[in-house]
C-alpha cells in the first residue's frame, strides 16, 4: 500500500510539473495551425540543394509532430516533389522537438536542455540532409504546386477555431497514450530504482551507457514530450544528462514502425544512412553535452512546482486528455455504429469496399490516407478507423489497385 501511494504521490507530481508548460505549447501550436499554410512548407523545399534542406530543418523544428506522425507528412513532402535530402532533414529534425516539448523541456529539465534539443534537432537535421543528397542517389522531380485549399477557403474566425481545435483536442489526442505511459514509465522508475543506483553502477562506464541508451531508444515508440518525464526519473537516479539526451534524441526519431516506412518511402538503403545519422548524432551531442557539464542534474531535480497555478494547470490538463479519451471512445463508436447504418441504406449503385491499412498511429496519418484515397477518381466518401486500422471507400467506378497505391505510396502497408 505504501508503494501505490508514493506511486500516485510521483505520477502527480510530475503531472503538476508539466501541465503549465505543455498547455503553452498546446497554445503555440494552435497558433502555428491558425497561420501556417502546408501548401507553403510544400512550396519551399522541391529543389535539391542546401537551400531546401535549411527550410526543411527550420520548418521541422518548432512543428509538434512525433515519430509515427512525422512519416505521412515526410510522406507527403517527397511525393509532392521535395528531394530526399529535404525530406530526411524534415524526419530527422522534427520528431526531436515541437513547441509542447520546448516547453515542457524547459519546465521540467531546465534551459540549458531546452535549448540545446532545439539546437541539436537543427543541427543533425542539416547535416543528415546534407549527407543524403551527396552520398544517395534520387530519382528528384521538380515540387508540384500544391496548396491547402481548404485552409485558404477558411475565414480568420475559422482558422481560430480549427486551430484551437488542433492544439487542444487533435495534438493532445495524439500524444495522451504515450503521454500517460511515460508519465507511468517515470514514476515506476522513481519508486523501484534505489538513488544513486544507476550513477554507482555505471559511473566509470558512461560511454557504454550511451549504447545503452541507443540500443533502447531506436525501436522504442515514445514521442518528443511523453520523453521528457521518463528522462527526468533516470536523471534523478543517476544517469548522466548526456546518456538521456540520446534518449531524448534517438527515442522520438525513431521507432520499429517509422523505421519501415521510411524503408517504404525512401529505400532499404536511405533507410540504413537515417538510422546511422540518427544514432551517430545522438551519441556525439550527448557526448558533447557531458563533456562540458552543461548541465547540473541537482539543479535539475531541485525545481519548485507547488504553485498555486501549476495545481490548476494540472487540473486543467487532466481534465482535456480525461475529456478526449471519453469523447475518442463514444466517437468511435458512433461513427461506427452510423457507418453500419449507411451502409445497409446505401444505393446499389454505390461501391464501397473495406481496406486493412497498418501503420496508422495518429490523426497526421488518418488525414494521409484520406487524402491520398480522396484523390482517386470515383471516391466519394472514405472513413478511417485509427483503432483497427480499417479504411471504408465509398464510390463509384473507382480502381482499388490505384486507391491501394496511393496507400502505399504514403507509407503504409497493405493487410488485405
Amino acid at each position: 500500500m505504501q508503494y501505490v501511494k508514493l506511486f500516485i504521490y510521483e505520477i502527480w507530481s510530475i503531472t503538476v510539473m508539466m501541465a503549465p508548460y505543455l498547455l503553452l505549447g498546446m497554445l503555440f501550436s494552435s497558433l502555428i495551425s491558425m497561420f501556417i499554410d502546408k501548401g507553403i512548407v510544400l512550396k519551399h523545399i522541391g529543389a535539391k540543394n542546401f537551400k531546401s534542406i535549411l527550410k526543411s530543418t527550420i520548418f521541422g523544428v518548432p512543428l509538434p509532430l512525433c515519430s509515427c506522425g512525422v512519416i505521412p507528412v515526410a510522406a507527403t513532402l517527397k511525393e509532392s516533389g521535395a528531394s530526399k535530402g529535404a525530406t530526411i532533414a524534415f524526419l530527422v529534425s522534427t520528431p526531436q522537438t515541437g513547441f509542447d516539448s520546448i516547453f515542457l523541456t524547459y519546465g521540467m529539465l531546465g534551459p540549458v536542455f531546452a535549448i540545446y534539443r532545439p539546437f541539436a534537432a537543427f543541427i543533425s537535421g542539416i547535416l543528415s540532409g546534407l549527407f543524403i543528397n551527396k552520398y544517395d542517389d534520387d530519382d528528384h522531380h521538380h515540387s508540384t504546386n500544391y496548396s491547402d485549399n481548404e485552409f485558404q477557403k477558411l475565414d480568420f474566425i475559422g482558422r481560430i477555431k480549427n486551430g484551437l481545435a488542433y492544439g487542444f483536442y487533435t495534438l493532445p489526442r495524439d500524444i495522451v497514450v504515450p503521454l500517460l505511459q511515460g508519465i507511468l514509465v517515470a514514476g515506476v522508475i522513481s519508486i523501484l530504482t534505489p538513488p544513486g543506483f544507476i550513477a554507482e553502477t555505471f559511473s566509470s562506464k558512461s560511454n557504454f551507457m550511451y549504447l545503452i541508451m541507443l540500443v533502447v531508444s531506436l525501436p522504442l515508440y515514445v514521442c518528443a514530450t511523453a520523453s521528457i518525464p521518463i528522462g527526468l526519473a533516470l536523471m534523478s537516479k543517476g544517469l548522466s544528462a548526456g546518456a538521456v539526451f540520446v534518449f531524448l534524441m534517438a527515442g522520438p526519431a525513431t521507432n520499429a514502425a517509422s523505421i519501415n516506412v521510411v524503408k517504404n518511402i525512401l529505400g532499404k538503403k536511405t533507410m540504413y544512412y537515417y538510422l546511422a545519422l540518427i544514432a551517430s548524432s545522438a551519441v556525439i551531442f550527448g557526448f558533447i553535452l557531458d563533456s562540458f557539464s552543461l548541465i547540473s542534474a541537482h539543479e535539475i531535480m531541485h525545481h519548485d512546482h507547488k504553485h498555486l497555478m501549476d495545481s490548476i494547470g494540472s487540473i486543467l490538463l487532466t481534465i482535456i486528455f480525461l475529456s478526449i479519451l471519453v469523447h475518442s471512445y463514444f466517437f468511435n463508436y458512433e461513427e461506427n455504429s452510423m457507418g453500419e447504418k449507411n451502409k445497409s441504406n446505401s444505393s446499389k449503385s454505390i461501391d464501397e469496399i473495406l481496406i486493412k491499412v497498418q501503420g496508422m498511429t495518429c490523426s497526421h496519418c488518418k488525414e494521409s490516407v484520406e487524402s491520398a484515397v480522396a484523390s482517386c477518381e470515383g471516391v466519394i466518401e472514405t472513413r478511417v478507423d485509427l483503432q483497427t486500422g480499417n479504411v471504408k471507400i465509398i464510390g463509384n467506378g473507382y480502381k482499388e489497385t490505384d486507391i491501394k497505391e496511393k496507400i502505399i505510396n504514403r507509407g503504409f502497408t497493405i493487410l488485405s
